[in-house]
């Protein structure tokens, strides 16, 4: 079986969730013996591959780009996939191409979504304050103003997910949560192509682990959707009830340089801007891992702190964390995006050494549940399932 992953950043594990999780599944794939090649639309920027063919985009523009549509339709005709697995259903000269030649070629084509559903929704407000002019931003906020934002996206949400689903043969989600998510947007539309797998991590580790005194943040560093503006009101409320402890910031991106002059503003103690860095070694020393943000798809680093044994602090902002977490068991969930709350429950869970202790072996039995290889044969069954079934 030949499975080809289409996807419209830089192939590069290690630059953000949805190329980790291809990688994960194209190393799982070539593992089980199928062969594996992926076709970025970016013509840069790609790590050497290991498992599979890489195929990328001849010039920049990505799916904009005409060209690049054409080689992505050359190398189908060529590569002949059997199935192709689109990690950017949203993308229309993409979802076109592959939709368009599906059925000559004869290849089973399934759309991935990679993000909450309710990214907007949940957080309208915010957003409107992020996008819009400040004149009109005041002009809308208010009840009616945001219910006509609300409408105006629904409504093209709607759309978009209905051409999604007409493309696809299936829409893979990555839990339950996102199912009422899409029945929100299109009812029972297509249902029968909707089925829920989630994201995985390697393993869970089992080796020896001296964790240290350090409440850790790892992700892409934004405001509008990771909300890295609330780390440093998070440890300035924590910072001073906890004098030995550290707070750790792996990460890079367009906020950094703003992150970086409000803490040389404030002149917080103890905490540790190490950028842009591989983040097992961090998941390994660190008590607590925490997480501010205002929604994600399927927080891979959330799990992968887990599968480390860190315990979690999130804001209880988008739905399918309730469903990745147990709150009170493996997790701390606080009322979004209340920073005060959250430093108050670090601090609490800090000087409670048998709690924590308890609460970080529980992170090591839920990540359990998303190990590659549990994950991997819900992929393999899928995979048995269409080979029986004619594309649409």
């Amino acid at each position: 079986m030949r499975i080809l992953f289409t996807l419209t950043p830089a192939f590069d594990p290690n630059a953000g969730g949805v190329q980790r999780t291809t990688y994960k599944l194209g190393k799982y794939f070539s593992e089980q013996g199928l062969s594996v090649a992926y076709y970025s639309l970016s013509d840069k920027g790609h790590v050497e591959v290991e498992y599979g063919v890489l195929f990328s985009a001849p010039e920049n523009g990505r799916n904009k780009n005409p060209k690049n549509i054409r080689d992505l339709k050359e190398v189908l005709h060529k590569w002949q996939p059997d199935i192709v697995i689109n990690q950017m259903p949203y993308e229309k000269e993409l979802r076109e191409v592959l939709s368009q030649n599906k059925q000559t070629l004869g290849f089973v084509l399934l759309g991935c979504l990679r993000n909450s559903l309710f990214s907007f929704k949940s957080n309208a407000r915010e957003n409107m304050g992020q996008m819009l002019p400040s004149p009109l931003f005041k002009l809308l906020d208010n009840s009616l103003g945001i219910g006509i934002i609300q409408k105006r996206h629904w409504l093209k949400h709607r759309k978009d997910l209905m051409r999604i689903l007409d493309a696809h043969d299936r829409f893979i989600l990555f839990a339950p949560p996102n199912q009422q998510e899409l029945e929100h947007f299109v009812g029972n539309y297509k249902s029968e192509k909707v089925l829920a797998i989630p994201n995985s991590i390697p393993e869970v580790f089992s080796g020896d682990v001296k964790k240290e005194k350090i409440i850790l943040h790892v992700g892409r560093l934004n405001i509008q959707q990771k909300r890295s503006d609330l780390l440093l009101d998070f440890w300035e409320h924590a910072h001073d009830r906890l004098p030995d402890w550290r707070f750790v910031i792996v990460g890079d991106g367009p906020y950094m340089n703003a992150l970086k002059a409000d803490l040389k503003k404030r002149n917080l103690p103890r905490v540790d801007m190490e950028g842009y860095q591989k983040p097992e070694p961090y998941y390994k020393k660190a008590s607590i891992f925490m997480m501010p943000s205002a929604y994600e798809g399927f927080p891979n680093t959330l799990i992968e702190a887990q599968s480390y044994g860190c315990a979690v602090l999130a804001f209880d902002s988008y739905g399918v964390l309730g469903w990745i977490v147990k709150e009170g068991n493996d997790a701390l969930l606080s009322k979004p995006f209340d920073a005060t709350h959250m430093a108050t429950q670090a601090v609490r869970l800090a000087a409670d050494s048998e709690a924590l202790h308890t609460m970080q072996r529980a992170a090591l039995t839920n990540a359990g549940r998303f190990t590659i290889d549990r994950v991997g044969e819900v992929w393999l069954r899928l995979f048995d399932e269409l080979k029986k079934v004619p594309t649409t």
